[in-house]
């Protein structure tokens, strides 16, 4: 209960600054789009794992999946809150680090590598066909990286790459998570881990659909 406290505070900080921002401004450096409507409240929609997610600011502040017709969760909320809150609109990189060259990656990597490269390995280590048709079908795009590599478009200015080498008689399965370098620029290590579980989780998720 504590974990949850601390997170609906934390989405209620990011909510209060986000009802006393320039929307115009944040959109602008978030790759998101204002949408006004008849009542002349203003709205912000932008792509969260390709699905259309429009947050709407005010009191109550309500952040919906417009694809799924829902509410997001709780840690989404958060994550879509603080993109928002710390893009600064900088340009890819093109250059591709990993968790721990991110500030204070190192602090976070243990709850990342539990959140990530375990659960990852453990479902598709040996399946990397899998995979494929599993990041496809989350509209992620072939890398040559790899066994199987593949980028995903998690937020309008982010990136993230996920590659995976099949294990053999002698080595085990390995797999990483690669960022662009601006991703600093978008979020705190914090809510990268946390980003980068609901990445392979969906992937988790899609899988065990295809295979009905």
């Amino acid at each position: 209960m504590a974990r949850t406290d601390e997170y609906r505070e934390a989405l209620r900080l990011a909510e209060e600054a986000l009802n006393q921002a320039d929307l115009s401004a944040l959109a602008q450096r978030a790759g998101a789009e204002i949408i006004r409507t008849d009542d002349t409240a203003v709205q912000l929609r932008l792509a969260f794992f390709n699905d259309p997610v429009h947050l709407r600011p005010g009191n109550p502040f309500i952040i919906r999946n417009k694809k799924q017709g829902t509410e997001v969760s709780l840690e989404e909320k958060i994550v879509l809150c603080h993109y928002l809150l710390q893009a600064k609109g900088t340009s890819p990189a093109g250059q591709w680090i990993t968790f721990r060259q991110i500030p204070d990656g190192h602090f976070y990597d243990a709850a990342f590598q539990q959140r990530t490269r375990g659960p990852f390995l453990a479902f598709f280590g040996d399946r990397p066909d899998l995979f494929r048709a599993s990041a496809a079908k989350l509209a992620g795009a072939p890398v040559a990286a790899g066994d199987a590599g593949m980028v995903f478009s998690v937020l309008p200015r982010i990136p993230v790459q996920l590659i995976l080498w099949q294990g053999d008689e002698e080595l085990p399965p390995e797999s990483t998570i690669l960022f662009d370098a601006t991703i600093a620029d978008y979020l705190p290590a914090e809510d990268i881990a946390v980003l980068s579980g609901m990445l392979v989780y969906r992937l988790i998720s899609m899988a065990k659909t295809l295979q009905g």
